[in-house]
């Protein structure tokens, strides 16, 4: 699950126009994303991960490497409830 996470979150964040280039550790406010852009992303990823990050969360990572470990620790979680209740 954990390379999925990444995987979503870079293809969706660089098929963004004015994010087709941004790095990993990047701050995507400096690029003058707007936070619209970035509640849609988060749309997208939870859309796609089946996974949920609150956006002040995410508002306050700024970056893509933060948002992989929000979501990649979610997941984590999922997983462990998961193998419990198994």
């Amino acid at each position: 699950m954990e390379g999925n996470v990444r995987e979503t979150i870079l293809r969706l964040f660089r098929q963004k126009g004015q994010m087709k280039d941004i790095g990993e550790h990047e701050k995507f406010f400096d690029l003058g994303v707007s936070s619209l852009t970035i509640i849609e992303l988060q749309i997208g990823v939870e859309g796609e991960l089946g996974i949920t990050v609150p956006t002040s969360e995410l508002m306050r990572l700024e970056t893509i490497s933060g948002w992989i470990e929000a979501y990649g620790a979610k997941a984590r979680q999922q997983e462990e409830v998961a193998a419990v209740s198994a």
